[in-house]
């Protein structure tokens, strides 16, 4: 590589100090790549020398107390308890469902990873809890609707006025009451003169 450096650098006319510094440079750029490449470690690594944290499938079973609920994981899987679905050993949560029962959602934790020897494979991390029971509940049926009576409007005659005996036969009518009380005297406004 320094004689390909070499011949770039001999047709262009650079101080050392610039030479040194695309030195650094490209240096900086390979041991960037070389580092870059160990990252995607081939399959064939054993776990212990992989930086990526394993998240093997395993079976999680699912038991429901009425059977026959529907089981959701957080990646999309379904099935009908009593069931198992393969999920990745990682915390998550799983929701369980049936028509006429109150929905459950399970949070799902990672347990300790089981002894294992130094030169094994680390077996996956336990999923607590496994199985995932759960006891659904019915849900209250819905409170009848009563229909709103309707309203009888009563309808108030005015009462009859006090019965007076009618008068003897050959008497007059009796005389019409006395009328009201005058007009209030008020000196803005004297009441008219009485005219005859």
């Amino acid at each position: 590589m320094s004689r390909v450096m070499s011949r770039v650098m001999s047709r262009v006319k650079l101080s050392r100090a610039t030479l040194t510094r695309v030195r650094l440079i490209v240096g900086t750029l390979v041991a960037g790549l070389a580092l870059a490449s160990c990252s995607a470690m081939p399959d064939w690594t054993p776990d212990w020398l992989s930086s990526k944290p394993s998240s093997q499938a395993q079976p999680l079973q699912f038991v429901s107390n009425p059977p026959g609920a529907d089981v959701r994981t957080q990646q999309g899987q379904t099935c009908l308890t009593p069931c198992a679905i393969p999920v990745p050993s990682e915390p998550q949560t799983v929701t369980i469902t049936k028509i006429g029962f109150v929905p459950q959602t399970v949070q799902v934790t990672v347990g300790d990873v089981p002894d294992h020897s130094f030169w094994e494979s680390a077996p996956p991390p336990a999923l607590v809890p496994n199985p995932v029971q759960v006891t659904l509940q019915p849900v209250a049926p819905p409170r009848p609707i009563r229909k709103p009576r309707p309203r009888r409007t009563v309808v108030r005659r005015a009462p009859p006025p006090p019965h007076r005996a009618p008068p003897p036969p050959g008497m007059a009518p009796p005389p019409p009451p006395p009328p009201g009380p005058p007009p209030s005297s008020d000196p803005a406004f004297p009441p008219p003169p009485k005219t005859q």
